[in-house]
């Protein structure tokens, strides 16, 4: 009996877990700021997070990922240090900008929804973001690999950024391109 439940249990399909995936350094976020009629782009090169991920099960997902906000960078230093300043990011007193994932909805094989809250500046916020499947599979190295490209907008008034109003706009686009792979 004994040796028939161990053969039962053994041959029996294990169930799929999340498991840690890491961001590769091809992860990229940037916020396009409406200024004077043309886009302002502030890129965040400084990116860390945790990511669980369940290839065959990706609404089990859970994520937090964070960008430095001290390192945001237009790449002109002195309007770096506008959007650094406490009018804008307030990058001295609240030095990271996270984004807490709550729900990835896949609506096909290649576009999802993804919705979580966003902390800025001290203040908690709901986001979306529309998500469209760049690659998803096993890499020539056998390792699996997942990438999206993720967009949306945020009102960086409601997180009490009201710096350069009117002229700087309120909503801002945010384009997230999310590269992974699994352990």
């Amino acid at each position: 009996m004994w040796k028939l439940l161990v053969l039962l249990i053994a041959l029996s399909p294990l169930p799929a877990f999340a498991v840690p995936w890491t961001l590769s350094p091809e992860t990229s976020v940037a916020v396009d700021v409406p200024w004077q009629g043309r886009l302002v782009t502030v890129q965040f090169p400084k990116l860390s997070g945790t990511i669980d991920f369940d290839e065959n099960r990706p609404d089990r997902t859970q994520a937090e990922i964070s960008v430095d906000s001290t390192a945001a960078t237009t790449g002109v230093g002195v309007v770096d240090s506008v959007v650094r300043s406490a009018d804008y990011l307030g990058a001295a007193q609240y030095p990271e900008i996270t984004f807490h994932l709550d729900s990835l909805k896949q609506l096909s094989k290649t576009a999802a929804v993804v919705t979580g809250r966003i902390t800025m500046r001290g203040v908690t916020q709901p986001a979306r973001f529309d998500a469209t499947v760049l690659r998803y599979g096993k890499n020539a190295g056998g390792r699996f690999e997942a990438g999206f490209s993720l967009s949306g907008e945020i009102d960086r008034t409601r997180f009490g950024s009201k710096g350069g109003l009117p002229e700087v706009g309120a909503v801002l686009p945010v384009r997230i391109n999310l590269m992974m792979t699994g352990q």
